[in-house]
């Protein structure tokens, strides 16, 4: 799933997280986290995505969609 790093950036500190809190939650590595947001990896497996939605509160379809990264 191509997720957008700088929005999932924007929501995890609007939800008053720093990288190092949060990672563990979605059971990511802080780097892995880092690489996410900053675009370096664009791709996340299911599961992770699900694990920050989660995290996220992003409970609904239409919610879970804003991190989704828009096809180019």
């Amino acid at each position: 799933m191509l997720i957008d790093g700088a929005k999932l950036r924007e929501l995890r500190q609007m939800a008053g997280f720093t990288l190092s809190e949060f990672a563990p939650t979605c059971g990511i590595s802080v780097q892995y986290l880092s690489q996410i947001e900053l675009g370096v990896r664009q791709r996340v497996s299911p599961p992770v995505y699900a694990r920050i939605c989660e995290a996220l509160k992003l409970t609904g379809p239409r919610q879970r969609r804003t991190l989704l990264k828009a096809a180019a």
